[in-house]
């Protein structure tokens, strides 16, 4: 009797190998390594081989996977009443903000006028007219410090950020086919403008910010390691959820307007700037006592100016925490809808052990950078390989405590326990189930992840990376500790 033949091949999503009959060529296994489900074809010796690799999905396929639309439902009367009184609330807090400056101005412009009898008589000596000069002075000098340290914030600017790559829709069609096809299932807009990034997110929003609020002038952000990591099953059902929040009309844009006062008191209040190194320096250099006392008197006060732009960012951030997370759970039903209730529960168990190995993907890359300068070529292909070698207890450990965290008061999100218990609770099939790869959607995902690679090193990371720094990532040794 012959022995078995076997062959040698790779798992579609981590790249690992496989080792299998060559009876079994063709079918679909679940990968030893990763767990995750693929075809098994030979990639080795393939003119000896009777099994060739699989044709790749066409668009044609993709979209008619697709089963009928899902009817939506219009928020609730309290839903967009209680919206429209946040948004108007967040503006409110800037416009306090403005009050409590000119109230600060005023109150200096008051001493300063009418506070001038301490400098007009010099009655008990020089000592005590000096003392008087300390006390009309300080709070002068002081005050207006803090009224320039409060306006300051007004012209704070956004950070800059690294700019994500578009993708051009002829280029790749099955993409743009598949994103088109869950818009006209949820009830969507087309996004103007998809792009990627190297991000294990995806998100939505107005594509030229204020500019587009009074249009559906959209985009979509995809990160490459999140196409890199799920199948198109989860897939679909994440961007459903993105365009969830497109179909939310009016809420996407006044959740854009909370969105960026709560962003702008993070800013101001946790950002620092030369005015502040300039006044921290004065304080820890100054040897004159007088003139340290005034500094020190008017660093107090600066700090008190950013008391109150803090509790105004938390009242912000508190008052709308809870309309963010009941926009969450909304786009949550899209993406239910879409890929189903057990697709949903695995796609963010899935999430959180790939958020583990990107934990443990950027450790073992610094400790890469600082002692060879080389990284991996391809970051959405080393993420799948370290998700891959994180050991079994971790794995189990992740998952089954899932589940176990509660929402708290102060949270954006609902905790991954509360979204899959109301994923349950729905109990719905979907209306996607194809299990291929997710980067089978891209014409030539291994460039363009490799591309975003590059931007994400220089851009994202700040390291001044070029190519002659990169090694092929098949070639990067993998730690199997755990973080």
């Amino acid at each position: 009797m012959n022995p078995e033949e076997y062959l040698k091949g790779e798992c579609a999503f981590c790249g690992e190998h496989i080792e299998f009959p060559a009876a079994a060529a063709g079918s679909r296994v679940n990968c030893p390594h990763c767990q995750e489900l693929t075809e098994l074809y030979a990639t080795e010796n393939p003119a000896e081989l009777s099994v060739t690799p699989p044709e790749l999905i066409s668009a044609a396929e993709v979209v008619n996977a697709f089963g009928l639309s899902i009817p939506r439902k219009r928020a609730s009367f309290f839903y967009q009443i209680g919206l429209v009184l946040v948004a108007g609330m967040m503006v409110l807090l800037p416009v306090i903000y403005l009050g409590m400056i000119g109230l600060a101005g005023w109150g200096v412009y008051y001493y300063a006028t009418h506070f001038t009898f301490l400098l007009h008589s010099f009655l008990g000596g020089i000592y005590i007219y000096l003392a008087k000069l300390v006390a009309y002075v300080t709070p002068v000098f002081a005050g207006s410090i803090v009224v320039l340290f409060m306006i300051k914030p007004l012209f704070a600017s956004r950070p800059p950020r690294a700019q994500p790559l578009a993708l051009n829709p002829a280029v790749d069609v099955k993409l743009f086919a598949f994103i088109a096809r869950i818009c006209d299932s949820v009830g969507a807009p087309m996004p103007q403008r998809i792009y990627l990034n190297c991000e294990l997110n995806a998100g939505a929003g107005l594509r030229r910010g204020g500019w587009s609020l009074w249009s559906n002038d959209l985009m979509l952000i995809i990160g490459v390691p999140l196409v890199a990591g799920l199948n198109l099953q989860q897939f679909a059902g994440v961007i459903a959820h993105e365009f969830g929040h497109f179909t939310q009309g009016y809420g996407l844009r006044l959740g854009y307007v909370i969105d960026r006062v709560n962003g702008w008191f993070a800013r101001v209040v946790y950002g620092r700037d030369a005015w502040d190194l300039w006044l921290d320096t004065w304080a820890e250099e100054e040897k004159n006592g007088w003139v340290l006392l005034v500094v020190t008197i008017t660093c107090l006060a600066v700090g008190f100016s950013r008391l109150l732009l803090a509790l105004l960012m938390y009242l912000g951030h508190g008052i709308s925490c809870f309309l963010s997370r009941q926009m969450e759970y909304d786009a949550d039903t899209c993406q239910i809808k879409v890929a189903g209730s057990a697709a949903f529960e695995e796609t963010h168990r899935r999430l959180k052990v790939l958020g583990a190995a990107l934990k443990k993907g950027y450790k073992e890359m610094r400790a890469m950078w600082n002692l060879s300068r080389k990284l991996p070529d391809n970051f959405p292909a080393y993420l799948v390989r370290q998700e891959a070698s994180l050991p079994a207890g971790m794995r189990t450990h992740i998952e089954d405590t899932l589940g176990l965290a509660r929402t708290g008061i102060f949270d954006t999100h609902p905790s991954d326990g509360d979204r899959i218990r109301q994923a349950r609770r729905a109990e719905d099939p979907g209306i996607f189930h194809l299990q291929l790869p997710a980067r089978d959607l891209f014409a030539n995902f291994e460039v363009l992840a490799q591309q975003i690679t590059l931007l994400h090193y220089n851009d994202d990371l700040g390291l001044e990376c070029a190519t002659e720094n990169l090694r092929p990532t098949d070639q990067v040794a993998i730690s199997a500790n755990p973080v």
